[in-house]
């Protein structure tokens, strides 16, 4: 439920803060479950507000007032004593707020997700920071006379008192990729700011400065991190979830690889923990319990294991879903729009309070395994560079894009992107299959709803030093995982030689006369989904109703209803958009004006002349009118007949 709102206005801050922040609590209270509680400053033209939940479960506050220095967090900087030193998280903020500010750089070794802003009353100052990757989430809104950044794209438009519109150009790219791309949102005027950005807003000189440390240049250094740095670097996020959330942290352990790497990152640094697996793959929770049993100390670990001998009831059609499209306005409302529309089938929330519990995860692993490699990505990685470049771009394309629904303008536009960012890579010096890996860490990788919208989420494997690791390695060896292999033999040595969980691909069976694809025909809303589909915005007509055809036909394949429930999404986003501005007052609405007709010119034909009478054309040969004509009296008269 973190919310953070901050903004320099140019004139009359206090009266429209408060004002902003009424707006915000009006919409959200119910969201928070009337939890939320506030902590802000106003200063002169600047200010700072951030509320949050008084059990947030977490040591490192969210509002931290050190007399000169006010900071809002959000998300907690896991690793911060490589930056400060072991300084205990109550007394921390400050510390990191000056030395943040004396070296921006130095942010950018705090794992991801993390945003902070810092206000200093007496110089009139405000500064923000993003991650390495962004993933801690910061929008900001221009304004006529100012500026507003949140975590949280509403609360950033009901803030600053802005009309709430849908965002052209980010639902075209979602239309075909399913997310927004770019700097773009779902919501107009409302831009995210990307990651390893330091923002300072100068209420004295009326002025913004932004800086920025370009991607490539973050993660692919001539000195990448060897392993034993990656290693120790891991550890540090460790022992810092022991010292900021208090009891024993559950990691859960499958057979696979990123799992692996995040529990014996923990172990190695002698961190209490619970150990915890579930057989979501046949085959896979024995591979962990093997793991466990290796280990030479005694550690918890709770297994789910289904029901054997239990004979599932097998049904030849899957569940009916319920209502969608109250369900899609549900997500909308807990989400804002940036959850992918993968989720409609997953009831969302009730509110953004009831989830304050610690999850560790291995997101960010891909970086280091290509988890946007085509099959043939060595191959391709042999070809020139510009031919290298368009083949990579058409298989992104191929895999992003489905091959009917979005219109040609969204194709379009995700072609362009893709484009780009490999261009971008490239420039920065990446001339191999990693671009690939660029663009999923830029693009996709900070996007991840879960990860960034909640408190509590954490991410060992996003920090800039597995990241570097991982950049440094050649395609063949990330295709081979060897980064993964490396750090569990320094981490683990007992699991070095077990091999990651592959599931084994069983043979193709034919498919059955009856699509068992969940269908959104199915629903019991289906003749308003109908009418929602009929025409959304970048998407083509024909092919929605050719997709919707085929749901209804119980003959949908696995992408159509994927493209279904993604115009879904888009249609249903409108409705939430109104919700958003029951909240703001009348007179910011957008007001459509109709102008008066203007009368019709005079056209005079190039060889027609004026007319005029003989004593007319006597007095303008007169040297009296001449005269006249070229005095300051004329002059005004002859600007008053105009």
């Amino acid at each position: 439920m973190e919310t953070l709102v901050a903004y320099a206005f140019n004139n009359d801050s206090a009266s429209r803060a408060a004002a902003g922040r009424a707006r915000i609590e009006a919409y959200y209270d119910g969201l928070w479950d009337r939890q939320g509680k506030h902590s802000g400053y106003d200063g002169s033209t600047i200010g700072l507000h951030v509320w949050d939940r008084d059990d947030s479960g977490s040591s490192w506050p969210s509002w931290h007032d050190a007399g000169e220095l006010r900071i809002a967090t959000q998300h907690a900087p896991l690793g911060y004593q490589r930056v400060i030193g072991d300084v205990p998280p109550h007394d921390a903020p400050a510390k990191l707020a000056h030395a943040v500010r004396r070296n921006p750089a130095g942010f950018l070794e705090l794992a991801p997700p993390f945003t902070m802003a810092v206000m200093d009353p007496d110089e009139d100052r405000l500064d923000l920071f993003t991650d390495s990757i962004g993933v801690g989430r910061l929008f900001q809104l221009r304004l006529a006379d100012g500026w507003v950044w949140s975590n949280r794209p509403v609360a950033a438009l009901l803030f600053g008192g802005i009309h709430a519109a849908a965002n052209l150009r980010g639902w075209t790219f979602a239309a075909a990729c399913g997310w927004f791309m770019d700097d773009s949102t779902p919501y107009d005027g409302v831009l995210s700011v990307p990651g390893a950005t330091h923002i300072v807003a100068d209420g004295r000189r009326r002025r913004q400065t932004v800086s920025r440390i370009e991607t490539t240049s973050v993660w692919s250094t001539d000195s990448p991190d060897t392993v034993e740095e990656t290693a120790e670097a891991l550890q540090d996020v460790a022992r810092s979830v022991g010292r900021l959330w208090p009891g024993k942290p559950t990691v859960d352990l499958s057979g696979g690889r990123d799992s692996r790497v995040v529990a014996a990152s923990f172990l190695a640094a002698g961190v209490d923990v619970k150990l915890n697996s579930y057989d979501a793959v046949p085959g896979e929770l024995d591979v962990a319990e093997s793991l466990v049993q290796m280990l030479p100390q005694q550690v918890e670990h709770f297994t789910t294991r289904k029901a054997v001998g239990v004979k599932a009831k097998v049904s030849a059609q899957p569940p009916k879903p319920p209502a969608l499209v109250e369900r899609a306005l549900r997500w909308h409302r807990y989400a804002e729009g940036l959850r992918p529309a993968s989720y409609l089938f997953h009831a969302p929330p009730a509110t953004l309070a009831n989830v304050a519990h610690l999850a560790i995860g291995g997101a960010g692993g891909e970086v280091a395994h290509g988890h946007f490699y085509p099959n043939d990505v060595l191959a391709l990685d042999a070809l020139p560079l510009h031919d290298k470049l368009q083949a990579f771009g058409k298989r992104l394309q191929t895999r992003l894009t489905p091959t009917a629904g979005p219109s040609e303008r969204s194709r379009t536009a995700v072609a362009d992107q893709i484009e780009h960012v490999l261009r971008d890579a490239v420039h920065g010096g990446i001339e191999n299959a990693t671009m690939i890996d660029y663009f999923y860490v830029v693009e996709r990788l900070r996007r991840w709803g879960t990860t960034g919208e909640r408190s509590g989420v954490v991410s060992p494997l996003l920090i800039p030093a597995f990241v570097r690791a991982a950049f440094a390695l050649d395609p063949s060896q990330r295709v081979e995982n060897a980064l993964h292999r490396k750090l569990v033999r320094h981490l683990v040595p007992e699991w070095a030689d077990v091999p990651f969980f592959k599931p084994v691909v069983a043979p193709a069976t034919p498919r059955p006369a009856k699509s068992t694809v969940r269908c959104l025909a199915d629903a019991p809303d289906r003749e308003l989904i109908e009418r929602l589909l009929t025409e959304v915005d970048g998407f083509d007509p024909g092919s929605l109703s050719t997709l919707w055809a085929a749901s209804t036909a119980g003959a949908s394949s696995a992408g159509g209803e994927a493209t279904l429930r993604q115009a879904l999404w888009r249609a249903t986003f409108d409705q939430h958009l109104e919700e958003i501005n029951r909240h703001l007052p009348e007179d910011t609405r957008p007001v459509v004006r109709i102008a008066k007709p203007r009368p019709a010119p005079v056209v005079i034909p190039k060889n027609r002349r004026l007319v005029r009478n003989s004593a007319a054309r006597m007095l303008a040969s007169t040297v009296l009118w001449r005269t006249f004509r070229t005095s300051k009296l004329g002059r005004s008269w002859r600007s008053l007949s105009k």
